[in-house]
């Protein structure tokens, strides 16, 4: 096997193994295990009785207290199915008054995130975490009472295919997934260049499947369990929790192409073979460059280009040991013949040496 073809498959083994690194979390939602932890129909039976964990606590957010009339009926449905429920709507100057007094150490972040919706996502980890209660998104409204969800410590809904979403969760306070959930927030804080991705992977649904996949790859005590909702249960069976309206406010154009791709997935597969074959191809370019006497003779000049300013920082035969010396001597070509030998002069002893 020729050296630069190992150099490039050593290349590219470094290089998956720093991708696998950096998208293990990624990687293992590929595996959906939610169902074990779903909330089973016997549990979500408004007849069972069972003790209470999660606070009488409804939240949501918007930037004001003007609520869109689209969403309105929605709100207003949570609100008269709970009458004993606290109801709290959390406007954009109420959330960053609540970080700054209780989570000081967040602030900075949280001024600092380039889309609101990420601030939106936030919040709603961190009320959950310091106060309880059932987060619900404004185009979730709901369909019938939320008693049952309240006996568990914590629930999250499941996406399809896999991962779980953060438009409708609940906790009890001070729950130990919520916990971890926050404390993540400034490490995957970054710029992904796409705007959808950004906002998905740094707060958003994707961020907490993450997490939550982490919290619980060493297992978890049952009281720190977090119980999924199911699809059926959420919005697509026969008595659902929600009912949903018009939503995604946040999408922009990206978003927008994502989705256009996943109702043409079979062109979106082509395109990303297509990809996939011009990337092989500028590699097969660049192994033909490496092996060609052109790459030979640049390599050769190079080499030679350092070995003279070797030379011309005085890095010649006098200065290396006498076994290294000998060395040089017997290598010296007919081309260098006619370079000057160093000379050394010992003025006490009167003596030259060549």
């Amino acid at each position: 096997m020729k050296k630069e073809l190992q150099y490039i498959l050593l290349a590219h083994l470094l290089l998956v193994v720093f991708l696998v690194y950096q998208t293990f979390d990624l990687i293992t939602l590929l595996y959906d295990d939610s169902f074990q932890y779903a909330l089973l129909e016997s549990e979500l039976s408004p007849t069972v009785d069972r003790p209470q964990l999660i606070p009488k606590i409804i939240h949501q957010t918007y930037k004001t207290t003007e609520i869109p009339d689209v969403w309105k009926q929605g709100q207003q449905s949570c609100i008269d199915l709970h009458p004993d429920y606290q109801y709290i709507l959390w406007t954009d100057e109420m959330s960053r008054e609540f970080i700054s007094e209780q989570y000081p150490w967040f602030l900075e972040t949280f001024d600092q995130y380039k889309y609101p919706i990420e601030r939106a996502d936030a919040i709603r980890y961190f009320i959950l975490y310091h106060f309880g209660g059932i987060y619900i998104d404004l185009d979730d409204g709901c369909a019938r009472k939320l008693d049952p969800l309240l006996t568990v410590p914590a629930f999250v809904r499941k996406t399809i295919p896999t991962g779980i979403s953060n438009d409708a969760m609940g906790s009890m306070p001070r729950h130990p997934f919520f916990a971890k959930v926050i404390d993540s927030l400034n490490k995957y804080n970054h710029n992904w260049l796409v705007p959808y991705i950004t906002i998905m992977y740094s707060t958003g649904p994707l961020f907490l499947s993450v997490i939550w996949k982490q919290y619980k790859r060493w297992g978890v005590p049952d009281a720190g369990v977090v119980r999924i909702l199911m699809p059926q249960d959420y919005s697509n069976g026969e008595h659902p929790f929600f009912s949903i309206s018009k939503g995604s406010s946040w999408h922009m154009d990206d978003a927008k192409f994502m989705f256009l791709l996943s109702k043409h997935i079979v062109w979106a597969v082509i395109g990303g073979f297509a990809v996939a074959l011009l990337f092989f191809y500028l590699e097969y370019l660049m192994y033909s460059f490496f092996i060609s006497n052109t790459f030979k003779r640049f390599r050769k000049g190079v080499w030679n280009l350092m070995r003279l300013r070797s030379w011309s920082h005085g890095n010649n035969y006098t200065r290396l040991n006498p076994r290294k010396q000998a060395k040089y001597l017997k290598t010296r070509n007919r081309k260098d013949s006619n370079l000057p030998v160093a000379i050394n002069i010992d003025l006490e002893k009167n003596v030259m040496e060549v």
